[in-house]
């Protein structure tokens, strides 16, 4: 009887391919993987035809989905490698490790269950005990030391010189085993390494001859020395652990995903690079059958060209032979990602560090999503979701993808309302954007999509409140209302009910939206509302909902916020004044969508109340004067006399400036569009002291920073103009009566040849 330890570092070509080689050799009776046995099952699914890795075991707690692990594989991962091996020989298959049944109970007795990828994360030496080796070798990251070690290399290499067909494997437990010497033991590992050397015992029993055992490099010497250690002290070790029932399947992963982790047996420096380079055939045992570097600028100059980025095949040329170059100079094998990263970034970029961000997300890391079998078992709320997305035609795209809706079509309407279910179930398939200028209306939304493996694991947590995605976002926001008594969640809470079209919670909904405003005593709490709730109303109408019990509850909330805003806006300081500028404009916004006389009539007197106010915060007054010149209210002369007595030699500068701040709060048009008004701001500058210009420097580049080019631009010209401008066209100065005769004369023949065509 024979057993062979191949312990592993983490995903990688060259990890695989050794490791596929290794088996080769060895032809084993019995495989035995590190793995939770819970998964078990699954492993003869790996080989179905629809698997397309990156994929990942999936073992949760189905009575408590808090508690649940991955176990990623990509196509180059030694594990996934081993159990294709196995599965084509027909091999026995079988998990070793510690099962997450007992894991899942022992975490729900010492601490808070939490979502666990399985892979650590830390960076002492057991949980990623290649560090300090990658140090002494010059490396400050352990992953880059291993891919320039073992990933890119040509041949594995070798433990002895003298014996050229020595695999890698001796070499990592050799190193290991010093490696051990000096860390101390974690209670975890000594579970999971008792787990581990039983079930190696139990295969020995049952009479298998050549035991191939694939494990973490950490746990090798501690397997190698099985015989050494006694099973009854392993059984003492495990009796009496606590258990739990656990359920497991495969759900998709995605590279972007698996080079986001980190750490001993999870990091991947560069997923789509590594799967290039099993492409090109660095992952097997004969021969490359293609160039991995020069496909990988190929398909990066390929990449920028798309993009509308000029790029020529001598690009490409020189850019392989300056990675090639920059390889030799670091004495490895072939060029690696940081090889080709800095000979893209200096030939096919020319230098710019932005482009190379596409080529990172692209090539370096990619966007690649995986696949399982359709047939696999799913929960009902995953099925029900999975047949939703399918008739709504959306596609799970790991990239970002913008999705434009018009709701005036009941198939746009159809995807509108899964995303904002979905949305309310905390799978954040999809984001608001802002509608674009070209289709002002509530016809339309716009999604930003992106789809992350998270959200797998999400849906099966969301099965809990339901068997149905409607079903499942119902019960949650109405636990969410029934727990929660602030005002702004609810009215945001009303808003995505309505856009998920939830109907038979919103009565609820509007009865604690009403007791919690009838509480309410803060007039800018109140504030907060009064805008999503006119956002209610215009989805309303655009998904054709009775909303009476809105406006009816917008009538409670309007006249207290009007009533009560003038007294919260005196006797605050400048930051406090900026926040209730903010609410301000968000409901001065909301009535404007509402477009009631009532609420105007009102609005406009509140406005007015602000401004009067002696002790008002000048920026308030003078975003409360703008509002009212743009809403008409107060004519342009009426506002000519209130910035001329704001910007009085009386005023003091510093309140002078802020109030300037509020009045031309969002655009400056109106300082190009009324000399007047300009004369008067022109006028107060050239007026303050050179000490008082210095101080107000600062607040008034804040203030002319958030207009347009174009309106700086003119301003920029009118200021350096020193002769004032006309105030009104029709001012007498300058009038020539004999000229003015003559364009009347010119115009009442014009009119009355007019008259005699429209007559004829």
């Amino acid at each position: 009887m024979s057993i062979e330890i191949f312990g592993i570092r983490h995903h990688g070509p060259g990890s695989a391919r050794s490791l596929v080689e290794a088996l080769e050799r060895f032809r084993p009776d019995l495989l035995l993987l590190e793995g939770p046995p819970d998964a078990e099952a699954l492993i003869p699914l790996a080989s179905h035809p629809e698997m397309q890795p990156p994929v990942a075991m999936l073992v949760y707690n189905p009575k408590n989905l808090e508690q649940a692990s991955f176990f990623p594989f990509a196509e180059f991962s030694p594990e996934w490698q081993a159990i294709l091996f196995g599965l084509k020989r027909h091999i026995p298959l079988r998990f070793m490790d510690m099962p997450m049944s007992v894991a899942f109970a022992m975490r729900e007795q010492a601490a808070p269950p939490t979502l666990n990828f399985q892979e650590k994360n830390d960076e002492s030496p057991s949980a990623d005990p290649f560090r300090k080796m990658a140090l002494l070798a010059g490396y400050s990251d352990p992953e880059r030391w291993w891919d320039a070690l073992v990933e890119r290399s040509a041949a594995p290499p070798a433990a002895d010189m003298s014996a050229p067909d020595a695999s890698i494997f001796s070499v990592i437990l050799a190193l290991m085993q010093a490696m051990r010497e000096e860390a101390i033991a974690e209670r975890d590992n000594l579970l999971r390494e008792a787990f581990m050397r039983q079930n190696i015992r139990a295969a020995r029993k049952e009479g298998f001859s050549k035991i191939a055992v694939v494990c973490g490099a950490w746990h090798g010497p501690a397997l190698a020395d099985w015989e050494k250690t006694k099973a009854a002290n392993d059984a003492a070790l495990l009796k009496g652990l606590p258990k739990i029932k656990t359920e497991a399947t495969w759900i998709p992963w995605s590279f972007d995903r698996l080079a986001a982790q980190s750490g001993y047996s999870a990091g991947v420096v560069a997923p789509a690079w590594y799967r290039t380079l099993w492409e090109c055939g660095m992952g097997h045992s004969e021969a490359p059958t293609r160039s991995p570097q020069v496909q990988f600028l190929t398909q990066a100059a390929r990449l920028l060209r798309e993009n509308d980025l000029a790029t020529s095949s001598a690009h490409v040329i020189e850019a392989v032979r300056l990675a090639e170059h920059l390889a030799v100079l670091r004495n490895t094998p072939l060029p690696g990602i940081e090889e080709l990263r800095e000979a893209a970034v200096t030939v096919l970029c020319n230098g710019a560090e932005k482009q190379l961000e596409l080529i990172d997300q692209q090539l370096v890391v990619g966007d690649v999503l995986g696949a399982v079998p359709s047939t696999l078992a799913v929960p009902p709320l995953k099925a029900d979701f999975e047949q939703q997305a399918k008739s709504c035609r959306l596609k799970k795209n790991t990239q970002e993808e913008v999705l434009e809706l018009d709701l005036r079509k009941e198939a746009h309407l159809q995807k509108s309302r899964l995303l904002h279910r979905l949305n309310l179930l905390g799978v954040a398939w999809g984001k608001m954007r802002e509608v674009g200028s070209g289709k002002q209306g509530r016809f339309h939304e716009h999604w930003q999509l992106k789809w992350l493996p998270d959200y797998e694991i999400r849906l099966i947590e969301a099965g809990t409140w339901g068997n149905t995605v409607e079903d499942a976002a119902s019960r949650r926001t109405w636990r969410k209302v029934r727990d929660s008594d602030d005002l702004p969640e609810l009215s945001q809470l009303l808003d995505a009910t309505l856009k998920a079209d939830l109907p038979a919670i919103v009565p609820d909904l509007l009865q604690k939206l009403r007791t919690v405003s009838a509480l309410a005593k803060d007039a800018l709490l109140l504030a907060d509302v009064v805008l999503p709730l006119a956002e209610v109303l215009r989805y309303g109408v655009a998904r054709q909902l009775n909303l009476d019990a809105v406006e009816q509850l917008l009538g409670q909330i309007v006249p207290r916020v009007c009533i009560q805003l003038p007294a919260a806006s005196a006797g605050v300081d400048e930051t406090a004044a900026a926040v209730i500028l903010k609410k301000i404009l968000a409901v001065n916004r909301a009535l404007g969508i509402l477009q009631m006389l009532e609420y105007e009539t009102s609005w406009g007197k509140t406005l007015e109340h602000i401004t009067q106010l002696n002790n008002a915060a000048p920026l308030l007054a003078g975003l409360c004067s703008r509002l009212l010149f743009d809403k008409g209210i107060r004519s342009s002369a009426q506002t000519g006399d209130s910035m001329r007595f704001r910007l009085s030699r009386a005023e003091v500068p510093a309140l002078a400036a802020q109030w300037l701040e509020g009045f031309l709060h969002g655009s400056g048009l109106l300082l190009l569009h009324h000399a007047e008004l300009w004369q008067t701001l022109d006028g107060w500058v050239r007026s303050l002291s050179p000490d008082d210009f210095r101080e107000l420097l600062p607040l008034l580049r804040r203030t002319f920073a958030q207009f347009s080019e174009p309106e700086r631009q003119k301003m920029l010209d009118l200021a350096k103009n020193d002769a004032p401008l006309a105030v009104n066209a029709g001012q007498e100065e300058g009038w020539d009566d004999e000229r003015a005769a003559g364009v009347l004369a010119l115009a009442q023949a014009i009119f009355k040849d007019a008259t005699k065509v429209q007559s004829g």
